[in-house]
């Protein structure tokens, strides 16, 4: 066997570098991933009626909700309409109230009037108890005659 003489193993050692150099500069392309969505004839159908059973399946219930709307409002004018008509009522008992009471204090005795009463009672009183004090001090025969 011949053995390489110095020179020669040297510009070996380099070109053994120089193609691991290559390699590791040399890249590949990555490839990138392709989502590629291929459905059959009856998974298409099968997706167009759950689409379709979806739709009506929300018009039935947009229908229901209008409809409970609309029972609501309903309901609402009718409590609202027996709500004015009770404040009716009670408005009109406050108005005739309101009569009586007006009617009450032009009626009503003031504090002169009540004063003046107790003094005509004083004033009664006094007679009455000076008419029985003269019938007490009369004789029985005088009570008849008068």
């Amino acid at each position: 066997m011949n053995q390489p003489t110095r020179e020669e193993f040297e510009a070996f050692k380099q070109e053994i570098r120089q193609e691991v150099r290559q390699l590791k500069e040399q890249r590949t392309e990555e490839m990138k991933a392709i989502n590629v969505n291929v459905a059959s004839a009856d998974v298409t159908t099968r997706l167009d009626e759950l689409e379709q059973n979806q739709k009506a399946l929300f018009d039935v219930m947009v229908k229901t909700v209008e409809d409970n709307v609309k029972d609501l409002r309903d309901d609402l004018k009718q409590d609202i309409s027996n709500v004015q008509t009770v404040q009716s009522g009670h408005s009109k008992f406050f108005e005739e109230h309101g009569k009586r009471l007006a009617h009450i204090e032009t009626a009503m005795a003031t504090k002169e009037d009540i004063t003046a009463l107790k003094g005509d009672m004083s004033a009664m009183e006094a007679r009455i108890i000076e008419t029985v004090k003269q019938l007490l001090q009369q004789k029985p025969g005088e009570l008849t005659q008068q």
